[in-house]
């Protein structure tokens, strides 16, 4: 009889009708996914099959260090960046504008142009 495929799970996965965890591990003879890692023989040559990219992992010694979070470093604005756009200062005052006269907000993908037409046309209807 042969080898069944055993895998670690690497994220959360629904196999078999069971839902796995990481680190779990699982007989699986369908075709390995990218969140199984195979544990034996016979999954190494079903990942393999599977994937023409497999490439055997190395052990943990070996593996290259990836940055943790807390090492990167907060991005810093520019000190010409003050902080001020005169564009979206422009359009936060357009949009306080029309709410004001149609007491509902603006859609929020509505354009400055689209929102100055309407302000005009209110205008003219209500003789401001």
């Amino acid at each position: 009889m042969s080898e069944v495929a055993r895998y670690r799970i690497l994220a959360p996965s629904y196999i078999n009708k069971q839902l796995l965890f990481e680190g779990d591990e699982v007989d699986y003879e369908g075709k390995p996914g990218s969140a199984l890692e195979p544990i034996n023989d016979a999954a190494k040559e079903a990942k393999k099959k599977a994937d023409k990219n497999y490439v055997e992992p190395k052990p943990e010694d070996e593996k290259p260090s990836v940055p943790k979070p807390e090492d990167e470093k907060p991005s810093v604005p520019k000190p010409e960046d003050d902080g001020s756009n005169q564009a979206d200062v422009d359009l936060a005052a357009l949009r306080e504008e029309y709410e004001a006269l149609f007491n509902t907000a603006p859609h929020p993908a509505m354009k400055a142009d689209t929102m100055k037409t309407k302000i005009a046309e209110k205008r003219a209807e209500l003789g401001v």
